[in-house]
């Protein structure tokens, strides 16, 4: 690549990220935004008061706007109103200044590995545990007569969703179905 390509690049990059096009949660598989909630502009709408500092800790926010007239903070609430994301969380309860919203990733759905077996194998076929992991699920049906199971077909019939994982090998009832 020559020289100005190179820069023409870079530039267009930084351009890119400075605009805001590129965010946190375009390269982000759990949905977190680095946007940060503005707690004066919260207090001003709702109270007509002003943002302060109790003590030093990120739970120490109230809206002050005497000694008598002060006001618990609802995180969320700003977050919601100012970024349409409705979450909030701080990465450190000793920083006030740590806040940020999100917006959380919808929980994964769960597979019927039964359903499964009884689509697959017939209406008296059963998802039976034969040890203690997540991997140890087969189809039954009788004494006898046992098949394998694919998780991730059953996630595909069931949620159109192609991937199947286990959240912990130990826990067999950790399967869920995602992208």
């Amino acid at each position: 690549m020559n020289t100005f390509k190179k820069a023409l690049t870079l530039v267009m990059t930084i351009a890119s990220l400075e605009s805001g096009i590129v965010t946190v949660a375009d390269a982000s598989p759990l949905n977190v935004q680095a946007k940060r909630p503005d707690l004066q502009e919260y207090c001003q709408k709702y109270h007509r008061a002003d943002a302060r500092l109790t003590s030093y800790s990120a739970l120490a926010w109230k809206c002050y706007k005497s000694p008598t007239q002060t006001w618990g903070i609802s995180v969320n609430r700003a977050c919601q109103d100012q970024h349409g994301l409705p979450k909030s969380r701080y990465t450190s309860a000793g920083d006030p200044y740590s806040w940020y919203c999100y917006k959380p990733r919808p929980k994964a759905p769960g597979v019927d590995l039964t359903r499964y077996c009884k689509k697959h194998f017939g209406q008296s076929a059963r998802a039976k545990l034969v040890g203690k992991t997540a991997l140890d699920w087969v189809c039954a049906s009788g004494q006898h007569n046992r098949w394998g199971i694919s998780v991730s077909t059953a996630c595909r019939e069931q949620h159109g969703l192609p991937k199947a994982s286990y959240g912990n090998r130990n826990d067999p009832y950790s399967w869920t179905c995602h992208r």
